[in-house]
């Protein structure tokens, strides 16, 4: 992600390796959560902020030293974890990168053997619904969690499986060495120019992940119910789901002109690496993520874990989660560098949790008839 060529890649992959690496750890066995440089406010109220401490001494007690997170990390999660890591010493959290079927793969595997290594599955509702339903999911309820008004809409699901913590936006990401801002997409059916043949990147459609969900919702919308043909009439060029940075080295190396489906978080990863790349929203209908966070069931380190995942709904988490890119979703959170607050943002129709697996498999089907 330095220029436009194999530099995208191997600050991608020095992303992820700090983010597997734990992204930065304590040798402190302190067991009163640190207050240096953190306002008490920042974990909470009083009665928050007293669970927490407890939770923390148990865990320390219990020789409970790390969190193992598998989802979609490609080093964005690093300011979350270095601000836990801050406020309760002689714990590390690492992100080990990955999504979609090779997620699975890896939860179903550890099930099997009972050798586990992930503490907390972290993801979007489809596969988060999935291993609820496999039984990988401990049912827990976390001590910070606020009332379901104060959040936003979805995020606590029905059951106690797992929880929304974060929600992403997605834009266009265009290469601003080949694409001027005046002329990059604002709507959806804006991608459908000829002039875009061949200069597109996108996921996957025909498996779970980004562009599949983004084809779901698309289908909730009637005006743009054909872009799916039209973007293959277009030659866009598609990657594995499982391979979410994809689309965004194919821009940032000059290689496609645009990524219409990307987090801002990784954006601003690209970015910061020297990526020739610009962010741009729709002017109706874009496309965000909630992603879940559930504790795995046989967990090596269950206290930890349901200390993070605690941590996740405190203020210091959101300011946290801001800083990399994205939104709690703890409503009137604070909002990333460079975006309005989430209630500004036009959003698409909802699709509830009930109808996403659903609504899933209408879109791959209908994706499979063009890329089949």
């Amino acid at each position: 992600m330095n220029r436009t060529s194999m530099v995208t890649i191997g600050a991608a992959m020095v992303l992820v390796a700090g983010a597997a690496a734990g992204c930065g750890s304590s040798s402190s066995t302190s067991s009163t959560p640190s207050s240096k440089g953190t306002s008490a406010a920042a974990l909470g109220g009083q009665a928050e902020q007293k669970a927490l401490e407890t939770l923390y001494k148990k865990a320390i007690a219990a020789g409970q030293k790390k969190v193992v997170i598998y989802g979609p990390t490609a080093g964005t999660d690093t300011a979350e974890y270095s601000a836990f890591e801050k406020s309760f010493p002689g714990i590390t959290v690492s992100g080990v990168p990955v999504v979609g079927p090779p997620m699975t793969a890896k939860l179903s595997a550890e099930a099997s053997s009972g050798k586990h290594v992930a503490d907390i599955a972290y993801t979007g509702n489809t596969d988060m619904i999935a291993y609820g339903q496999a039984g990988y999911l401990a049912p827990f309820t976390p001590v910070t969690l606020p009332a379901a008004s104060k959040l936003i809409a979805e995020a606590v699901p029905t059951g106690n499986d797992f929880y929304g913590v974060t929600d992403g936006v997605f834009g266009t990401v265009y290469n601003t060495s080949e694409v001027t801002a005046a002329d990059v997409p604002i709507t959806w059916m804006d991608l459908a120019q000829a002039k875009w043949k061949d200069k597109i990147a996108v996921t996957d459609p025909t498996a779970i992940g980004d562009m599949e969900d983004a084809f779901a919702h698309l289908a909730l919308v009637p005006a743009d119910t054909g872009l799916m043909a039209d973007l293959r009439a277009n030659d866009v060029q598609l990657f594995p789901a499982s391979t979410i940075l994809g689309p965004l080295d194919a821009v940032a190396q000059g290689a496609k002109e645009l990524a219409p489906v990307t987090p801002y978080n990784f954006y601003l990863g690209a970015k910061a690496n020297g990526a020739p790349v610009g962010f741009q929203l729709f002017k109706s209908d874009n496309y965000s993520v909630i992603l879940y966070q559930g504790q795995i069931k046989g967990a090596p380190d269950p206290l930890a874990s349901e200390l993070y995942e605690d941590w996740m709904f405190t203020p210091q988490a959101a300011s946290a989660i801001a800083s990399e890119g994205a939104y709690s979703t703890v409503l009137g959170a604070a909002a990333p560098k460079g975006l309005p607050a989430l209630s500004g943002i036009p959003l698409f129709p909802l699709i509830p949790l009930s109808g996403v697996t659903a609504a899933d498999n209408a879109a791959i089907a209908k994706a499979k008839t063009y890329w089949g």
